[in-house]
């Protein structure tokens, strides 16, 4: 049931990336997911990796692209949205 869940959690994630007003866009398709950043927030993804311990992907400068284990959980999911949240106040 992997691809479900990659269907499931990835569009959980996108909905709740969308809801984010620091975002300029989100694009993806289940879970291979662009997060285009102002160049106000281009600590955000330095922050995720040395602050809480998230390592993201990189596709230019202020996109921040994930790519997780097709087995991620919501529970995971909602630990990633939390600390990107966390960040995106401390950096805006």
């Amino acid at each position: 049931a992997l691809m479900k869940n990659a269907e499931s959690v990835g569009d959980y994630l996108i909905s709740e990336l969308k809801k984010l007003p620091q975002i300029i866009e989100v694009r993806g398709r289940g879970l291979m997911i662009g997060i285009e950043l102002p160049e106000a927030l281009k600590d955000v993804k330095k922050n995720l990796l040395f602050k809480h311990k998230i390592f993201t992907g990189e596709a230019k400068p202020y996109v921040i692209r994930l790519l997780p284990a097709l087995n991620i959980t919501k529970v995971e999911a909602d630990i990633f949205l939390e600390a990107f949240r966390e960040e995106l106040k401390s950096e805006g």
